[in-house]
């Protein structure tokens, strides 16, 4: 679909396919932190 609407210089469809691919990332990359932070008991949290 990315490349179809770049091929089209679609370039409303192109912007939002890649701001979404980007948040995604976002938040994929974040709650695989929360995850590793539950599963792994050697990460713990410091205050300072």
């Amino acid at each position: 679909l990315l490349l179809r609407a770049l091929l089209a210089q679609d370039m409303y469809l192109a912007g939002t396919i890649i701001l979404l691919i980007g948040a995604l990332t976002v938040v994929g990359t974040f709650i695989s932190d929360i995850v590793l932070v539950i599963v792994d008991p050697r990460i713990r949290f410091e205050g300072t």
